[in-house]
């Protein structure tokens, strides 16, 4: 150990002493073995410690250890001690509270407290991850899965350990996740659940967190055009994985927040299974996706980006008139380009003439979103409709069972919009991709004329679904099946929502 260690060492070592001495008299510590993470500013103040003549040697310490705490460097370019110091005296109070132990300034806890401060001072660069829980999303053998710069861990766990086992698996992750929820722990159960996890390393932690948040939120998207399900982003955890550290753990807790009990989601769960085949198909997808949307100078937004931020929000909404409209607003920018004018005909021709299959033929499109398109009418143009009038409507929609729930009827209709978006998002990426683009994203002239002509109609259904085959994704041009209730209870229907899906890839 080299004499700047040693310093470090010996002025952390006093100011863990003197800062516990003063903390215990504030009956800050020992915290509850039930919450022992302590985060200054919410559980003591920060002017409780910061006036110790040992804190000041220990941040002297700190700014002489490292040229990044210099203060002659440029102010966004330099970090601060603080930081650290804060977060070496929590984790050590955490550790030792867990750890069921006496407090020593000398002990095995304060050690390696003290080795992660040293390490954490003399650090370039610094690792941060993010970690989401997804519902309604697993994988086919129960094992991660590796994907291009994000992995996907199932919570494989019995109801009564759920919670338990996926902070471990967080924690695995970031260590101490934990305290990032302070007294208020996000609760949700929508198995199967899945953690999705990003990290990247860098010289400014706090600059990694949203870039790789919005990595898993690509990803997601990908799995989302690829898969029909409803998997939803309930909470993510942002945290640097050293556990000394300026970047500690932080919660953020997403709109709608993930279904909850008396979530359509929940009502009409459709899972999502991945397998280590699907990263090819995810890849692929992207790459067409980056094809597609070529970049337009000085455009604020497009038609087709805001089909897709649509789509993603319908998996944040509170409730389903308002995943209704925000689907309902995603198709039609998806399909029914720029005239004004029987706008409503117009989507119910492209969508049946492009997204029609065997199971699901271009009749029953037609009629579907005739129905789907009258109810976002109402809910937008200022309409008033009877709970008796929208069942009616709803239980026209042709997935509909019959024998369902209301709750049930209206999931089921939301699932039909949101699958016929998915369909209708990966025709127009799969269409304007290709080199001879039949359909570009920012053009609509000759499409419909197309659609009246037997051979350009059929040379538009046929390349999107060679371009899907060329990612070995053609199953996703299909329709989901339909889940189906017969009667039973809602916990006997949740388990056939999940198994009358077909088989994983």
């Amino acid at each position: 150990m080299n004499d700047i260690d040693n310093l470090l060492r010996n002025t952390g070592q006093a100011f863990l002493a003197a800062s516990w001495d003063r903390l215990r008299r504030e009956r800050v510590v020992p915290p509850p073995r039930f919450h022992p993470y302590l985060r200054v500013g919410r559980d003591y103040f920060g002017g409780s410690v910061t006036p110790l003549a040992e804190y000041r040697a220990l941040e002297d310490a700190i700014t002489a250890s490292h040229p990044r705490f210099d203060a002659d460097r440029p102010f966004d370019e330099r970090a601060f001690p603080g930081g650290l110091i804060f977060s070496f005296l929590e984790t050590f109070i955490a550790q030792l509270t867990c750890a069921q132990e006496e407090f020593s300034p000398d002990g095995p806890v304060a050690e390696q407290s003290l080795r992660d401060l040293i390490q954490a001072v003399h650090a370039d660069t610094h690792e941060v991850a993010c970690c989401r829980v997804v519902s309604h999303l697993a994988t086919a053998d129960g094992r991660p899965v590796e994907f291009a710069n994000v992995r996907v861990e199932p919570v494989i766990s019995e109801a009564a350990g759920h919670d338990k086992e996926l902070q471990r698996m967080i924690s695995s992750v970031i260590p101490g996740a934990v305290s990032a929820y302070g007294r208020d722990r996000p609760y949700g159960f929508a198995p199967p659940e899945s953690v999705v996890v990003a990290r990247d390393s860098g010289s400014k932690p706090f600059d990694l967190a949203d870039p790789l948040s919005q990595r898993i939120e690509r990803f997601m998207l990908l799995v989302r055009l690829l898969k029909p399900g409803t998997s939803e982003s309930m909470l993510e955890v942002r945290g640097e994985t050293h556990t000394v550290r300026e970047f500690k753990p932080t919660v953020l807790r997403f709109r709608g927040a993930g279904p909850g009990f008396a979530s359509p989601t929940q009502l009409a769960a459709r899972v999502i299974t991945l397998s280590s085949d699907d990263a090819g198909r995810v890849d692929g997808l992207g790459r067409l996706r980056a094809a597609a949307e070529q970049p337009r100078t000085g455009m604020l937004f497009t038609s087709f980006g805001m089909a897709i931020q649509k789509f993603v929000l319908s998996f944040h909404a509170y409730d389903w008139f308002e995943q209704i409209v925000d689907l309902a607003t995603a198709f039609e920018a998806a399909l029914s380009g720029k005239e004004k004018d029987d706008v409503t005909l117009r989507l119910k021709i492209r969508a049946s003439t492009l997204l029609f299959t065997d199971l699901d033929p271009a009749e029953q499109i037609f009629r579907d979103v005739g129905v789907i398109y009258g109810l976002r009418s109402t809910l937008v143009h200022g309409g008033a409709m009877a709970e008796k009038t929208l069942l009616k409507e709803v239980r026209k929609i042709s997935t509909v069972p019959d024998g369902l729930s209301d709750g049930e009827s209206i999931a089921h209709a939301v699932e039909r919009l949101r699958d016929l978006v998915r369909r209708s998002l990966l025709a127009r990426i799969c269409l304007a991709a290709d080199e001879n683009s039949l359909w570009p994203l920012d053009a609509d002239a000759g499409v419909d004329a197309a659609m009246v002509d037997d051979r350009r109609r059929k040379a538009l259904r046929e390349a999107w679904r060679d371009t899907l085959t060329g990612i070995d994704a053609i199953h996703s041009v299909a329709s989901s099946a339909p889940p189906t209730r017969g009667g039973q209870s809602t916990g006997d229907a949740a388990k056939r929502l999940t198994t009358a899906l077909p088989a994983p890839w």
